[in-house]
């Protein structure tokens, strides 16, 4: 017993050398140990049963349950690999047997690892719903994560380009399709996900409007594209000799996968020295639009946001733009 006090002490003396300074841990592990005199540690031993089958059995029908819910591809697997991650730490724990302990303990582990607290969030909210699903269909008889605290986030306020950093990215584009991608993106306020669904007979070339078809939450919207998009489009799709049903495909001749964009993007963060990610182009259109006029409710339904705080989360305001429209608008 006085062996496993021992191993457990230096183990968490390991993790806290990591995060704290030495006298801190000297002073946590003497309490640690003053605390465990009285104690006898024994350490969990494997079980010989395998509930690996019944864990998958489980998610699978919760999965399926989402299907039917019209939850989209991107969040379905959201939950599914956070789960499976959950499982992956509790090893041969089956689903009915976890407890808060456990999911503490995973998310402790996570964060020792370097995962950022949003991170740790997500992990935390993508496996809320699955316990929820188990208790409310009576397959356990308490939900773990209902005594759980929520994680700490800081607000990071979220940069769209500005114009400078809209022509460096022009200019940096390699060929015709680098260029309609970029134009696209910024004038569609599409989702990466979206954009690599998008089919040709999705969009209107003459009213510039594009039909989005099984956008998040499998809902259906439409949204446009202006004059320099269908240029630049139309001049990829005449360059590229296009056969495919899809706007932007590979080499193959097959859609370009979500991947295969992200590639291109990443590309384009080297040649312009700041980052280039898909979904800046999404906010950098709301933050536009918004600083033209354009109605926050307008904006909300174009973006296609169930909600209109998500949509006020996509409009840039940090102070230093405040600060011209405020001269603008003063002057």
């Amino acid at each position: 017993m006085e062996e496993n006090r021992d191993q457990f002490i230096k183990a968490v003396q390991s993790h806290l050398i990591k995060v704290v300074d030495s006298d801190t841990v000297s002073a946590i592990v003497d309490a640690i140990s003053y605390e465990l005199k009285d104690y006898d540690l024994v350490k969990k031993t494997t079980e010989i049963v395998v509930y690996d089958d019944d864990n998958n059995k489980i998610l699978k029908s919760f999965l399926s349950c989402l299907i039917v819910e019209g939850k989209s591809k991107g969040t379905i697997n959201q939950y599914k690999c956070s789960v499976k991650r959950l499982f992956d730490f509790c090893g041969n724990k089956r689903y009915d047997k976890i407890t808060a302990f456990d999911i503490r303990a995973w998310l402790a582990q996570c964060k020792l690892n370097g995962v950022k607290n949003v991170t740790l969030s997500n992990f935390k909210n993508n496996i809320t719903p699955f316990f929820a699903w188990l208790f409310n269909e009576g397959m356990i008889d308490k939900n773990p994560c209902s005594t759980l605290r929520p994680i700490k986030v800081p607000i990071e306020e979220k940069e769209a380009f500005s114009s400078v950093e809209i022509d460096a990215i022009r200019s940096n584009c390699a060929n015709d399709f680098e260029r309609a991608l970029i134009e696209f993106l910024y004038a569609s306020g599409m989702r990466i996900e979206e954009v690599s669904d998008v089919k040709l007979e999705s969009i209107d070339f003459n009213s510039m409007v594009v039909n989005v078809k099984g956008g998040k939450g499998d809902k259906d919207r439409t949204t446009f594209i202006n004059p320099v998009a269908r240029k630049y489009i139309i001049k990829y799709l005449e360059s590229n000799k296009h056969t495919s049903e899809y706007l932007f495909t590979s080499r193959l001749g097959g859609k370009y996968t979500v991947g295969g964009l992200r590639e291109v993007t990443s590309k384009l963060t080297k040649r312009c020295g700041f980052r280039v990610h898909p979904h800046r182009f999404r906010r950098t259109l709301a933050s536009d639009l918004a600083k033209k006029g354009m109605p926050i409710q307008e904006i909300q339904k174009l973006l296609g946001h169930t909600s209109i705080e998500t949509t006020k989360k996509y409009i840039d305001t940090r102070m230093e733009k405040v600060e011209a429209s405020y001269r603008q608008y003063v002057a």
